[in-house]
């Protein structure tokens, strides 16, 4: 977990030196800025599937830690997908929110209501720590039966618990990818530090050492006291290890702890499913943007193509045009001339040598002029594409969550071939091409080497978890 903590904080701050290096306002325009706009639109459809996943996996989550609640209010037997379907209804006002900072109060309520669970699984582990009453300290024999019963119970609640266990190489392959998602925020990190008033470098260092601290403490509590707490019946979702009615014997503060746990848990889920919404919106609605919007292609002949075949795709892009235009409610007399609008000029930086030699020539990278954030691009402000977009992913993950039943294999799933390459593998590649293309200290320049050397070690490191950690889970998934 401290491995994953400090790789995630070194790659944070790679993709925010990028952007201001390279002046990507978005996780894709920061790639295109070092690897071409071809790689934007990749990245945008890698980034998009990506979330889509974790929604889908909060969603499962929302599924099983509210339904049990949904029976118990309502005293009888409850679908959870209508219960999931009824949740996410009432999001959808959340879901349709346009920045990060309309849904900063998801934030602190979320934080606050996660806290009560793991105060509640921290209390469990250190009860379940204690043994069991034994019935043969009992005193009146004519309650020894029942005694017995309720020192069964407890007994049956308690697991093994391997305080120095060492975990196979494929437990570890399993779990480390799940431990990366704990801090998976490099799709927000430029939208955060876009949104700062001051967001000096210094400012945006001391942000992501308090947030990756405080995530890598909350989760380790999280971890210990689930594992005290279940010990080796530990399952994907810790609530599915806490009965939802009260068990003979039980401690009554233990119960109300977890049933308030429970709450707050489901309470932040819920809450953080528009916040992981918001990017996966802009994600494919940047790949919208490269598609039809010339700020990113314009229409030449090129060798594949004829002079009709140019013809008919600029009509194409023009009947997709006056669609947008005829469903945007909120359309100014601006937005309505907008057809080939350049919104952001590439400024590409020649290969210049490294020492004076053309043997060893720095990479070449590009610079991105904007006057705005691709956030205020007219396919992000339209109304048809904004709430279209919403719909459809909302849709399509509802579907998917109702069709899995398990939460681990995506979380492990994704953890090992998709975060890999978003978390690590892309910001330390961006930083190290566009960061080499920097004057050193003595050409009179402020290149980091010792960052960029750090960049190579993750990225090495990153490249070999990856495939050894996807080839793991899809083994593992196979049996």
């Amino acid at each position: 977990m401290i491995l994953s903590a400090y790789m995630t904080y070194m790659s944070l701050i790679m993709l925010c030196y990028c952007s201001r290096r390279g002046g990507g306002s978005s996780y894709g325009e920061v790639v295109r800025s070092a690897f071409g706009e071809k790689m934007e639109e990749g990245v945008s459809w890698l980034l998009f599937v990506f979330l889509m996943f974790v929604i889908i996996g909060y969603m499962i989550l929302i599924r099983d830690i509210w339904t049990p609640l949904a029976r118990q209010v309502l005293g009888e037997d409850v679908d959870g997908d209508y219960v999931l379907l009824g949740i996410t209804v009432l999001l959808l006002p959340l879901l349709f929110q346009r920045s990060l900072h309309a849904l900063r109060w998801n934030c602190y309520v979320g934080s606050a209501s996660i806290f009560v669970l793991c105060i509640a699984l921290c209390r469990g582990g250190w009860q379940h720590l204690k043994p069991p009453p034994s019935s043969s300290s009992l005193n009146d024999d004519s309650h020894s039966d029942n005694e017995n019963d309720i020192s069964d119970t407890i007994e049956d609640s308690f697991s093994t618990i391997d305080y120095f266990k060492i975990p196979s190489s494929q437990e570890i392959l399993f779990s480390f990818p799940i431990v990366t998602l704990a801090f998976m925020c490099a799709f927000n990190i430029i939208s955060i530090q876009n949104a700062l008033s001051q967001p000096s470098r210094k400012r945006i260092q001391n942000l992501t050492q308090y947030a990756i601290g405080a995530c890598f403490c909350l989760s380790y509590m999280f971890g210990l006291g689930g594992y005290l707490y279940a010990g080796s019946k530990t399952r994907g979702n810790i609530l599915l290890n806490v009965p939802m009615a009260r068990q003979e014997g039980e401690d009554e503060m233990e119960y109300y702890l977890f049933l308030l746990g429970r709450i707050g848990c489901g309470t932040t889920i819920m809450l953080a499913t528009p916040i992981v919404a918001l990017p996966c919106r802009e994600a494919l609605l940047e790949v919208v943007d490269v598609w039809f919007h010339h700020s990113h292609h314009h229409h030449v002949v090129t060798d594949h193509q004829t002079a009709d075949d140019v013809a008919t795709t600029a009509e194409n892009d023009k009947c997709c045009w006056a669609m947008l235009h005829r469903c945007n409610t909120s359309e100014t007399v601006q937005d309505s001339a907008i057809t080939t609008e350049d919104e952001v000029v590439t400024e590409a930086t020649e290969i210049l040598p490294g020492d004076d030699s053309q043997d060893s020539p720095r990479p070449k990278s590009s610079v991105l002029i904007r006057h705005d954030p691709i956030q205020r691009d007219y396919i992000f402000r339209n109304t048809l594409a904004h709430y279209g977009s919403t719909l459809l992913i909302t849709t399509t993950c509802y579907l998917g969550a109702v069709s899995i039943t398990g939460v681990a294999v995506v979380w492990s799933f994704i953890g090992s071939s998709m975060a890999f390459f978003i978390a690590f593998i892309l910001p330390c590649g961006c930083f190290i091409v566009i960061e080499n293309a920097v004057p050193s200290v003595a050409e009179g320049g402020d290149r980091n080497d010792g960052w960029i050397r750090v960049a190579w070690a993750i990225l090495l490191f990153s490249c070999v978890g990856a495939v050894v950690c996807t080839v793991n889970n899809t083994v593992g998934f196979g049996r």
